[in-house]
This record gives C-alpha cells, sequence and structure tokens, in this order.
C-alpha cells in the first residue's frame, strides 16, 4: 500500500518539479527575510520593508524560465530592477491618488504587453507589477526606496544561489527522477487497468485509465522540455535521448493493449490474479518480468485458458521491454544505432525548424495587444468596483483581476480561473482567519507558519490553482498578523475585493475583445490536423525517395504538442462534463489521441520497413502515406478535394499495399504492422471527419 501512493505522488510531480520549485522558493523567502530582517531592524527601518525581497524570491525561483542557464542567470540578476522601478513610481505618486491609479493602470498594460518579447520579459513585466502592487499596499517613503531596493537585490541573489548552486538542476539529477517518474506512470497504469478488470463497466475506471495513460505522454513531454533546457548535453545526445523517452512512451501504451482487451470478455477477468505478480516484479531486476510472465502463462494454460496464457506472455515481454527502455534513458554507454540514427535526424530537425508562420496579425489582432487591453481594462473595472467596497484595499480586486488573466487563453480558462480564485480565497479567508488568531504575537511560529503556507502553495502550482490561493490567502491572514493590522474585517474585505476583481476579469473577458473557447478548440484542432498533414507528407517523401526514414521523432514530438494544446484548450468545456454538449468534443479528443498514438508507432515502424522492401513497395507506401495526408488536410478545408475523395484515394492505395501483404510469406513482418498502423490513422481521420461533420455518421467501415 505505501509503495503504491508512494507511486501516485512521483506520477503526479515529473521529475519532482513542483517539489524542488517549492523548496526553492520557501528556503529563498527564508534566506532572504534571515538577512534582511536583522539588518532593517539595526538600521531602524521598518520590517515590512522586508517584503519585497521575498516577493523578488518567489518570483525569481518561479517566473524565471528562459531556455539556457545563463539566459536564466541574466533575467534573475535583472528581476530587481523593475521592481525597485515601480516602487519608485508608486511611492512618487502616492499624494496625486487619481496620479497613482492612472500610472497603476499604464503599469499593467506594460507588465502584460512585453510578454511578446519573450519568456524574460514576462517574469520582468510580473515583478514590476507587484513591485507597484504592494507599493500601495505597504506605503513607504521616498527614504525606505533604498532599504527596499537592498532587499530586492537580496531576494535575486538568494533565489539565484538555491536555484543555480545548492539546487541545481544537473542533468543525470533530472534524468534519474524522470526514470523514477516514469516507472511510477507504468505503476499507476497497472493499478488503474486492475481496477478496471474488477469492475469492467465503470465509466469512471475507463476515465481514469485514459487519463494516465494521457498523463504518461504529457510526462515525456515535459522531460523532452528539460532536455532542451540542460547545459552539457549535444544536440546528438538530446536526440538519443528523445528516442529513449519514445521507446519507454510506446512500451507501455503498447502494454495496455493485450490488458484491455483481455477485459472485453468476461470470462477474462481472471488476468487479475495475474497482475498481482506483474505488479509485484515491476520493483525487482527487468530480467525478472519475463519469467514472471511465463510463469503466470503456464499456470493459465494448465488451465486451458490458451489465449489469456499468450496475453499475459505478452504483458511479461512487453513490460521487459519497458524496463530496459527506462532504464536506457539518461544512461552513458558505447555508440548504438540509434546514436548513427540521431546523427541523421539532424537534417530532419533542420527541415522541421525552416517552416516558420510569419506574423501576420495586426493591431488588436494581436494576441499580445489583445490581452494587455482586457487586462487593463478588467483592472479599470476592478478599481471601479474595489473603490465601493473599501477605498483604501482596492488594490486587491486589481491584483485578483491580473491574475486571472495568466495562462488563460480564452473566456472558458479565464471563467474556470476566476471561479477557482474565488473559492480558494472563500477557504483561505477562513484559515486564515483561525490561524492568525491562533499565533498573532508569535513571531517565529507566524514566519514558520508563512514559509510552510508558502512551500504548499508553490507545490500545488500548475497543480491546482484554487490550492494556491487558499495557501497564499491563509499566509496572507498570518502576515496581517505580523504587521499588526490582522482582523476579521481585513480578511473578509479581502475576499469580497477578490471577487469584484473576478467579476471585472470575467466581464473584460466577455465583453471586450473576447475570444470563445469553442474557436480555440477549432483553431487547435486545425493545427494538430496541419501537423499531421506535414508529418505524414514528410514520412511519403522520405520513404520514396531513400532507404532510410529519419527525422520524424522530432515531427511526432510536434504533433503530440499539438495534441496537448488541443487537450488543454478543451479542458473548459470538458471539466464541465456536460455530456450533452461535450460528448463530441470528448470523442474528437479521444480519436485524436488515439491517432497520435498510432503515428507515434508509425515512427518507430517505418524506417525498418523502408529497409527491408523493395523500390516499387517503398512507393506505394509513400503513395498511401500522401493520401492520408490529403484526408487530414480536407478536414482543415484548406484541399481542393472533398474528404470523400480523399477517403477513396486513401483506400485504393491501402487495398494495393495488403494485395502485396498477402503475397508475403506466413508470419507478421515490419510491413504487415506498417500497413496495419496505417489502416488504424487511416480510420481514425474517418473518424475525426465524422466528428467534424464531413463523413456521414454511421459504423464506419475498416480500410481492410
Amino acid at each position: 500500500m505505501w509503495g503504491e501512493w508512494w507511486n501516485r505522488f512521483v506520477a503526479s510531480d515529473p521529475a519532482l518539479r513542483r517539489f524542488r520549485t517549492a523548496i526553492r522558493v520557501s528556503c529563498s523567502v527564508a534566506l532572504t527575510l534571515a538577512v534582511m530582517l536583522p539588518g532593517l531592524s539595526l538600521l531602524g527601518q521598518p520590517l515590512s520593508s522586508a517584503l519585497i525581497g521575498a516577493i523578488v524570491a518567489i518570483q525569481s525561483s518561479v517566473a524565471v524560465n528562459d531556455t539556457s542557464q545563463r539566459q536564466r542567470l541574466v533575467t534573475t540578476a535583472l528581476m530587481p530592477l523593475p521592481a525597485t522601478a515601480s516602487l519608485v513610481v508608486a511611492t512618487a505618486a502616492q499624494p496625486l491618488p487619481s496620479l497613482k491609479v492612472g500610472l497603476f493602470l499604464v503599469v499593467i498594460f506594460l507588465a502584460t504587453y512585453i510578454r511578446r518579447f519573450g519568456v524574460r520579459y514576462f517574469a520582468l513585466g510580473f515583478v514590476g507589477f507587484f513591485g507597484y502592487f504592494f507599493a500601495m499596499f505597504l506605503r513607504p517613503s521616498l527614504g525606505q526606496i533604498p532599504y527596499m531596493a537592498l532587499a530586492a537585490v537580496c531576494g535575486a541573489l538568494a533565489a539565484g544561489l538555491l536555484r543555480f548552486a545548492v539546487l541545481r538542476d544537473d542533468p543525470q539529477g533530472v534524468l534519474e527522477r524522470g526514470r523514477r517518474t516514469l516507472r511510477a506512470h507504468v505503476h499507476s497504469l497497472l493499478h488503474a487497468v486492475r481496477d478496471l478488470a474488477e469492475r469492467p463497466d465503470s465509466p469512471k475506471r475507463h476515465r481514469q485509465l485514459r487519463v494516465r495513460s494521457t498523463r504518461l505522454n504529457e510526462t515525456a513531454l515535459m522531460l523532452e522540455g528539460v532536455l532542451e533546457q540542460l547545459p552539457g548535453l549535444d544536440e546528438r545526445s538530446r536526440l538519443l535521448l528523445r528516442q529513449r523517452l519514445l521507446n519507454v512512451e510506446l512500451a507501455a501504451e503498447n502494454l495496455l493493449t493485450p490488458l484491455t482487451r483481455a477485459l472485453e470478455n468476461p470470462e477474462d477477468t481472471r488476468a487479475v490474479p495475474a497482475l498481482t505478480p506483474l505488479l509485484d516484479v515491476l520493483r525487482t531486476d527487468p530480467t525478472e518480468f519475463r519469467a514472471a510472465g511465463k510463469r503466470v502463462a503456464e499456470n493459465f494454460e494448465h488451465q486451458g485458458s490458451v489465449e489469456l496464457a499468450m496475453t499475459v506472455r505478452r504483458l511479461g515481454s512487453a513490460m521487459a521491454e519497458l524496463a530496459e527502455a527506462t532504464s536506457e534513458v539518461g544512461s552513458e554507454g558505447e555508440s548504438t544505432v540509434e546514436e548513427e540514427t540521431a546523427q541523421e535526424a539532424d537534417h530532419g530537425l533542420e527541415d522541421s525548424s525552416s517552416e516558420s508562420g510569419e506574423e501576420t496579425e495586426t493591431g488588436l489582432r494581436r494576441p499580445e495587444v489583445r490581452i494587455a487591453v482586457q487586462v487593463t481594462s478588467a483592472a479599470a473595472l476592478a478599481i471601479l468596483g474595489g473603490q465601493f467596497v473599501s477605498p483604501n484595499r482596492w488594490y486587491w480586486a486589481v491584483i485578483t483581476a491580473f491574475v486571472v488573466f495568466i495562462s488563460v487563453n480564452s473566456r472558458g480558462d479565464l471563467l474556470v480561473r476566476a471561479w477557482q480564485r474565488t473559492a480558494g480565497t472563500v477557504f483561505g479567508v477562513l484559515a486564515g482567519i483561525l490561524v492568525a488568531s491562533q499565533v498573532t504575537g508569535h513571531l517565529t511560529t507566524e514566519l514558520l507558519l508563512v514559509l510552510c503556507c508558502l512551500f504548499l502553495a508553490f507545490y500545488c502550482l500548475g497543480y491546482s490553482y484554487s490550492a494556491l490561493t487558499f495557501f497564499i490567502t491563509t499566509a496572507l491572514g498570518i502576515l496581517y498578523g505580523i504587521l499588526g493590522t490582522f482582523s476579521v474585517s481585513v480578511l473578509g474585505t479581502r475576499l469580497v475585493e477578490t471577487a469584484v476583481g473576478a467579476a471585472a476579469g470575467v466581464l473584460a473577458a466577455v465583453l471586450i475583445l473576447p475570444t470563445s473557447t469553442r474557436t480555440l478548440v477549432r483553431s487547435r484542432s486545425r493545427e494538430f490536423l496541419l501537423q499531421l498533414r506535414d508529418l505524414l507528407r514528410h514520412a511519403g517523401n522520405e520513404t520514396n525517395s531513400s532507404e532510410t526514414v529519419t527525422g520524424l521523432r522530432e515531427s511526432t514530438r510536434e504533433l503530440d504538442e499539438k495534441l496537448q494544446q488541443l487537450r488543454n484548450s478543451a479542458r473548459p468545456l470538458t471539466g464541465l462534463r456536460l455530456r450533452s454538449r461535450n460528448s463530441r468534443l470528448q470523442r474528437e479528443l479521444t480519436v485524436a489521441q488515439g491517432c497520435a498514438y498510432y503515428v507515434r508507432n508509425l515512427a518507430v515502424v517505418l524506417g525498418h520497413t523502408a529497409e527491408m522492401t523493395d523500390e516499387d513497395t517503398r512507393r506505394r507506401l509513400a503513395e498511401a502515406l500522401w493520401a492520408m495526408a490529403e484526408s487530414a488536410e480536407a478536414l482543415t478545408e484548406e484541399s481542393d478535394r472533398s474528404f470523400d475523395e480523399t477517403l477513396r484515394v486513401l483506400h485504393g492505395y491501402t487495398e494495393q499495399l495488403h494485395d502485396i501483404a498477402e503475397a508475403l510469406p506466413a508470419g507478421p513482418t515490419s510491413l504487415h504492422r506498417t500497413i496495419n498502423l496505417l489502416d488504424r490513422i487511416g480510420q481514425t481521420i474517418h473518424d475525426l471527419g465524422r466528428e467534424f461533420g464531413f463523413a456521414e455518421r454511421k459504423e464506419a467501415e475498416p480500410t481492410r
């Protein structure tokens, strides 16, 4: 039981990124306060000035996400500058309320707009906004600014020390944690299958199995993104590691096939006891996996269930392949065939990177301008509404209106985020009242609890926005106690101001340059299909022109990224679980996920097939791939041919391939597997056409 919960914990936090981020945040804040509080006390300055250092330390730990180590160092060093500049502007404008409000709106617009220049400016704009906000919160004098600037420098140095020295992300450490995460995901998948075997008619357990398979794919994508940011790895090593990650993912997904197939027949639920020894053996040496599967399979053979025995035997082999692939991730060894292929794949990278879409949108059509206008409008509405609630604390409404727009792409995203922030604030206010009333006056206990709340808040970052808001609000309740301004009415005012800010954000998103969630989903669907088209065309071109097929791995991962973007854009709709309205969208996501899965398998097997077949067969494979690409393009309405016509052409080419395969000697070959995968991809494209309304809504006929 303990092992299962540990695997769930590891699987929920790929490579322990959230855990390490939370440690960095809490430790950098603790270090900043440990340096600044005694110093400010000796200098006779208010201890509240140290809060600016804590804010810079938090943002330097979380918001700095440049692609290289050097760029992250530069951005971290620059973080005190916008914070100090905002402090100076806000403090100088303090005597003139109208000017102070107007400048706040200008800061909000600039902090949002400069994100268009890259991730560095996202971080600098974010910390600049918080500098102005906390100047309104603390109301410092101009004489305090140098000490606040010193605190900001101290916060950036503390964050840099934790991130680049004490808890540095070295390549081997990241890959080792990545290995543990992948193994944990396999455990989770097997447990989900076991739960499904116990209740095969449960929709909830079917959904859990899909979710855990999706998380495996997302984890593999995340780890590949981490590889891009790791120093000390050349491009060839990165390509090799990407291939090994793909091997792990495919082995795990292929593992599900025999298990779920065994559960389709109620009599085959005897596979449940077979899972127990396989789960136990997964923690041991990988060489035992095949032996365990063989022993369990022999037991089923003795019981007369030959088909189930074969399924379990394949399961043991798949687990062995998975363990071998997992153990290779991050390992160093002699040059292999994969390394040679990785060298050749450089050309594929160049091809895929050479085609970059030029920006055609201008003015208010640009996403950066549109979001900046929306955020500024929401802040203005929040100021008006917040003034009615509290003339002295309206800025809490503004910060809500500002942060709910972070990383949102549509109205649905913002509605969900606004609701989560309001719900987190409600419960955080209650917790803050309870905790602060018990510890106010005990400075050491208060500081420890604030650090604990910060750790828990940023551990939930990217996982649960409601939980993050809950712990931040609880920490604010304790912070009010430290500043001597704690009262139930203060936290109650924060709750109302949060609701006002959330409402202002929703109004701005709905009324001012709105982006519909369904429009965004359609756009993401089109991008997925166009990437599928490009990948299939590239595969067809290489299959037709040479005996080797390389460079598909990068295109495959780009397809996975498009799929993840599609899933993320649809989350506000699918999360509501309104079956009558979202069943089609859920089916579309399921079919698209299956299509990406078959393409990943095709990327692995197609190269071997091209090497083992003659020129005529390769040409027919290429024609089938081109026809399939045309079908995918027809779904985007960019093709001159109708979707039904492209399907008829594709059907003709696959028929020819099946005729060739039937003429081969008995026994499965890589060509048989390639044709089977082409059939599956063609079927998913047909199913997508049915969901989009391009094909008749009836049971799809198989290609063969």
